[in-house]
This record gives C-alpha cells, sequence and structure tokens, in this order.
C-alpha cells in the first residue's frame, strides 16, 4: 500500500510548475503556449532543490484501506517532520497512529536520518538521485498535453486552467508514460509566477503492470494536488490525496485512501538559524 501511494505522488512530482519569468497577461490577452509552458515548469523544477533547502514542515500521512463498499478495514497514520539535502526529500517519523515513537524506535529513526543525511550531502548522490526524479518528470510530461485553456481573475491575480489530456501521438515506452496515458483531469496555474496551484486527475482506463501479475491500477483511480506560497514567494505542496482500487502481487487488492498534508513550515536561513518561533528539537 505505502509504495502504490509513494508511486503516485511521485508519478505527479511535475505538478510543481515552476517559471523564471514573469507574465501578467491582459485578461484578453492570447494564453502562453501550453507545450512551451510544460517545458518551461520541467526546466525550472530542477532549480527547486535551493528554495526546499530553506524550509522544515510537518507532514501528515493518512492511509485508509476500505472494502469494495468503502467500509474501512484499517486506518493508519504517521506524523513526521521532513527537510530536503541537496533537493532529496528526507522525513524523520515522530509517531505512528497517533503514539509517539518508543525509545528504541526514535533511535532507529535518528540512525536512518543521519544516514540518509550523509548519503544525500555528497552532491554526486544526491544528483543522480535527482537525475532519476527529473528523468520521471521529463518522461510523465511528454506523455501528456494540456487542452482548452482559458484564463480567470482569482483575487487580483491571473489564473489559467486547462484540461489535462493523453497526448494521442505519443507511444509509452515506460511505465511512468503509461500511468499518464490513462489519465485526465484539471489543472490551475498562476500565470505570474508560472506555479501550479491545484491538480486534479483520475483514471479512465485499467492499468496492468507485469501483464497483471505485478499489479493492477484500476479505472477511477483519483489523485489530487494543491500548492500555496509561503510567505517569502516560495510555492511548496500542502495537500496530497486520492482513492482507488489497486492490487500488488496475486491476491492483494485493497481499496484505499490517502491523505497527506503539510504545514507548520519553518524557514531557516543559509546558517540554518530559524526565522520565527524556536521549538524543541529531539
Amino acid at each position: 500500500m505505502r509504495r502504490t501511494t509513494l508511486f503516485l505522488i511521485a508519478a505527479l512530482t511535475f505538478a510543481g510548475l515552476r517559471s523564471s519569468s514573469a507574465q501578467t497577461a491582459a485578461a484578453n490577452g492570447p494564453l502562453p503556449n501550453a507545450a512551451e509552458l510544460l517545458q518551461r515548469a520541467l526546466a525550472n523544477e530542477k532549480q527547486l532543490a535551493q528554495e526546499q533547502e530553506r524550509y522544515e514542515c510537518r507532514v501528515t500521512d493518512e492511509v485508509t484501506e476500505t472494502d469494495s463498499k468503502g467500509r474501512v478495514k484499517k486506518t493508519a497514520t504517521a506524523v513526521k517532520d521532513q527537510f530536503f539535502v541537496n533537493g532529496i526529500a528526507i522525513e524523520r517519523t515522530l509517531s505512528k497512529n497517533g503514539k509517539d515513537l518508543s525509545a528504541g524506535e526514535t533511535r532507529k529513526q535518528d540512525e536512518r536520518v543521519m544516514k540518509e543525511t550523509l548519503k544525500y550531502a555528497n552532491q554526486a548522490t544526491a544528483a543522480k538521485e535527482t537525475d532519476k526524479q527529473n528523468q520521471q518528470i521529463e518522461d510523465f510530461l511528454e506523455a501528456m498535453m494540456l487542452a482548452h485553456g482559458r484564463r480567470a481573475w482569482v483575487s487580483g491575480r491571473s489564473v489559467l486552467h486547462y484540461e489535462i489530456v493523453p497526448n494521442p501521438r505519443f507511444q509509452a515506452r515506460n511505465l511512468d508514460q503509461r500511468f499518464a496515458k490513462v489519465m485526465q483531469g484539471a489543472i490551475s496555474i498562476d500565470e505570474q509566477t508560472g506555479e501550479m496551484i491545484d491538480i486534479d486527475i483520475r483514471s479512465v482506463a485499467d492499468l496492468k503492470i507485469g501483464g497483471g501479475l505485478v499489479a493492477n491500477l484500476h479505472k477511477g483511480l483519483w489523485v489530487h494536488v494543491h500548492d500555496q506560497p509561503q510567505p517569502d514567494g516560495v510555492w511548496l505542496t500542502d495537500l496530497a490525496e486520492g482513492s482507488g482500487d489497486a492490487r500488488a502481487a496475486l491476491f492483494l487488492h485493497p481499496y484505499f485512501r490517502f491523505k497527506e498534508t503539510t504545514g507548520a513550515c519553518h524557514l531557516f536561513t543559509a546558517t540554518a538559524a530559524q526565522v520565527g518561533p524556536a521549538k524543541p528539537v529531539k
């Protein structure tokens, strides 16, 4: 279940649309070229690491497994601290299912976090991982198109609304692209900054992995991601949620819902001095 959830969120990393230049447009002016907008998003996503490095946030995960009629079978929750090292997200679990970790679990978390921090403090090692992630984003973008764009004014800002549709002329080469080709939905983008505000997509067909022997993602799989600006203008994801019907391996066939909220973000200076109220550190 956790691997499926992480795959869905990772596959949607492209949602963090970045723009390096302002594009304040007249109300009736032409919309930006959709293909160029996506390519600009990909290029600027690679520059996001330095912005992320300045933040530490609190992440709350909730994953619910249900039966085919929506009745809850099992729910798991976790609260974590999240920070970035050379563009790689590192999470330290603080509690599970409403209970603080035991002394032994806390020690294991500290050891794991230290190990990952030292690993990705090596820029070459971190670059290999971010290059892999960027390639996944590029593959995903290549299989999709933005269509039927329109402009609206929200709270004095120009917001672009597009439908997300598969590229009909594209032949998928890998799993990410096969996933992209069965997803449709909508996306909203802040035109001035190029930042993604909201994305809501749903699968319109089944997707079999390994001929169905490895996993199946069924029609109706839903994912929603929302970003919001921080006080200094940096946009961060504050909500990722979804639901669906998926089978992993041969017999597991769970119906699931997931929700990940991110908040209480603390901004740090380049010298790691916290800006805002201090908090205890274990």
